[in-house]
């Protein structure tokens, strides 16, 4: 290993020394001008000025090192679609030149690879793997040799996640042929004939490994493996046990084995450890030679499994949609979905059983009486099914609902006692009630048995989407949406209550990186957190059908299917736990959002109470109009966060005070402030806390 490492250092140091012999001739001309108004542009967030003054110092040099720190900054802030482009570019061009002198096309890929295997696409770093080693062809020397290897186990951990044993036998050849390659020999044999289902000898073969060992930490490698290959054998004790020996050692914890814990509950049938197990595995795990599992089709099939096991065919079907979100041809999650409708259909026939009520707010206890002071109070609870749930009423008023078995509404208080009434009826229609009291004192002072909710301090959470460069040239790539969405993050992170690690970025995403990321906070967010949902891109509206759409960076201008529907998005927010959702949108026709209302200029409630219930709101920078590409509503939702002096401030106080005048007064458009009621809102509002 050290001897690697200092291969490495040498390398790295000598093609800094490279890179600098071939700027330094350009440190006096235009070029370097360039370069260097490009790195200034770029700090101070100029993105878009900034690639063009990098890529004009690239046009008139032909010096690659200009466009190579382009592709790292990309990749710095997200945008690894831009990124890989350019990296596309720098590969080509050097490819073109002296086949003799390779190091610096080989470190290019090298950092290509690399970086979408750690904060890029792990399909593109396979797929770019493949096409490094098909470039070095027969003859690796060390510095190759070296470059290759710390890349390999991403590699395989990818091609053995999306079952691909056409990459898998590439990558076993390959390092078959390389000198000191035996581990990712190793590596690839036994995920290959995994994918093969020939057990036995990848059990010889890792069993081998473990006795007579062969390469750096072989036996730590093989004890690693192990489990994984008795779960799949059906071995449920000695893939414990194989656990058990692994944990041993000090690389490997507990999070490691989720998947193979899984596997093994789902063959006890322990249905619901299996469940909590691909549940900690769909979230991802970090470890020294593994990346975060892109197989997660596999996990959420499995979970499918295990909810059919318990009898909930809701929770089924969602993830069978889920894992199909993530490889569109998986036949078992289609196999899974066409078996289940059928089951539903007839088990909705028999089904007496009404769904089984509870009521997590307020605290209902046994022997408690619930008070309350306000007006009306926040009803939150489950009604579980089979079946799905169809319908629930609050004192015969219909509340929202999810068919996975959530609700919650409002219940208007009167002086004294009032009887709350809770009414699920299920998918079968089959109806169950639950009932409870609620006293408004008429002396609130004089209350001394409130039974407070157990409230546990929120997260807040940020997803910034930017669609800026389009693969469709008939619709024009715009300039300022990844400028825009990286100064709001600033703004958050900097001046209110979010963490780095909780603002996730989308920059030029496709529909299905939209769809991804949406499936990640779904098993991320917890009911007591907050969601931030930013959007600026392109948008349409369809009058004849009276739709609005967002288009994503693989959008087709001439084919609907390709756009992403007002109607998905509202769906998909309504399906995550958050308290509060604040929806941002700059783009044209950005006000289709909003089903039903939008809120005019009345004072906001309270901020306790608002923070209470739970609100689904959106800004959006116009009604069903077109907005500029240099957006004035920007401008003014930056400042309002910017010189905000309070201490907590409302989405809806923001809007009313600092944009709605101020962009009127500029632009044509009119921005607007509303609810989104098809998204599940109740009351109350998005909060700002300063730090």
């Amino acid at each position: 290993m050290r001897k690697i490492l200092l291969t490495l250092f040498f390398l790295i140091s000598f093609l800094t020394v490279y890179s600098q012999s071939i700027l330094a001739p350009y440190a006096t001309n235009q070029d370097y001008k360039s370069y260097n108004q490009a790195k200034k542009l770029w700090k101070n967030g100029d993105y878009v000025e900034a690639e063009k003054f990098y890529r004009k110092a690239y046009t008139n040099s032909g010096n690659t090192s200009y466009l190579a720190e382009l592709g790292k900054k990309k990749f710095e802030i997200g945008d690894a679609k831009g990124a890989n482009s350019v990296y596309d570019i720098i590969i080509k061009a050097e490819k073109e030149k002296s086949q003799i002198f390779r190091t610096t096309l080989n470190l290019y890929y090298y950092e290509k690879i690399d970086n979408n295997f750690k904060k890029g696409d792990p399909e593109v770093g396979l797929a770019s793997t493949l096409e490094f080693m098909e470039s070095l062809g027969d003859k690796i020397g060390l510095s190759e040799r070296n470059l290759f290897l710390p890349i390999y186990t991403s590699a395989a951990e990818t091609a053995f996640a999306l079952e691909n044993k056409e990459a898998l036998i590439k990558l076993h050849d390959k390092a078959a042929s390389i000198k000191n390659a035996d581990y990712g020999e190793f590596l690839s044999f036994v995920y290959l004939n995994l994918l093969n289902k020939d057990y036995e000898k990848v059990l010889k073969r890792v069993e081998d490994v473990q006795v007579n060992g062969g390469f750096m930490s072989s036996k730590t490698v093989a004890n690693s493996l192990l489990p994984t290959v008795f779960a799949h054998m059906g071995e449920n004790e000695k893939a414990l046990a194989a656990i058990d020996r692994a944990k041993g050692s000090i690389l490997i914890g507990e999070d490691y084995f989720h998947y193979v814990y899984g596997l093994i509950a789902l063959n006890k049938k322990d249905y619901k450890e299996a469940i909590d197990r691909f549940s900690k595995a769909i979230k991802g795990y970090t470890f020294i030679v593994r990346i975060e599992p892109v197989g997660k089709y596999k996990h959420y099939s499995k979970r499918a499994e295990a909810y059919l096991g318990l009898g909930d065919f809701i929770q089924a079907r969602k993830d069978y949609e889920a894992a199909l979100v993530y490889n569109p041809d998986y036949e078992p999650a289609l196999n899974g979905i066409a078996k289940l409708e059928g089951r539903m259909v007839q088990d909705r026939k028999a089904d007496k059983t009404p769904p089984v009520i509870a009521v997590t707010e307020p605290s209902v206890n046994r022997g408690l009486k619930v008070t309350a002071s306000g007006n009306d109070i926040m009803v939150k609870g489950t009604a579980m099914d089979p079946s799905g749930l169809k319908a629930v009423t609050i004192n015969g008023q219909a509340v929202y609902s999810q068919e996975a078995g959530s609700f919650w509404g409002n219940a208007a208080l009167k002086a004294g006692a009032s009887k709350i009434v809770i009414a699920a009826t299920d998918m079968a229609g089959n109806t169950a009630e639950f009932t409870f009291d609620i006293e408004k004192p008429i002396n609130p002072v004089a209350v001394n048995d409130i039974v407070p909710i157990a409230e546990k301090e929120g997260r807040n959470f940020a997803v910034l989407i930017a669609s800026q460069n389009y693969d469709d040239s008939s619709i024009p790539s715009l300039e300022n949406p990844i400028s825009d969405a990286v100064k709001l993050k600033l703004i958050l992170k900097n001046s209110y209550n979010f963490t780095d690690e909780n603002i996730i970025t989308l920059f030029n995403p496709e529909r299905s990186d939209f769809k991804k990321q949406f499936l990640h906070l779904t098993e991320m967010i917890q009911p007591e957190d907050n969601l931030i949902i930013f959007y600026a891109g392109h948008g349409i509206w369809v009058d004849k059908e009276k739709k609005g759409y967002w288009l994503l960076t693989d959008a087709k201008r001439n084919d609907v299917n390709t756009w992403l529907p007002n109607k998905e998005v509202l769906n998909m927010i309504s399906g995550l736990s958050s308290r509060h959702t604040l929806l941002i949108t700059d783009a044209c026709f950005s006000g289709s959002v909003f089903k039903t209302r939008s809120i005019g200029a009345d004072a906001p409630a309270a901020v306790k109470e608002m923070s209470q219930k739970i609100s689904r709101v959106a800004i959006t920078s116009g009604n069903d109009t077109e907005v500029p590409d240099e957006s004035v509503f920007m401008k003014y939702l930056v400042k309002a966060l910017s010189e905000n002096k309070d201490k907590y401030l409302t989405a809806q106080k923001m809007f009313i005070t600092q944009i709605i005048e101020a962009v009127m007064t500029e632009t044509k458009t009119e921005p607007r402030y509303g609810t989104l009621e098809a998204a599940g809102h109740v009351g109350g509002d998005f909060i700002f806390m300063k730090r």
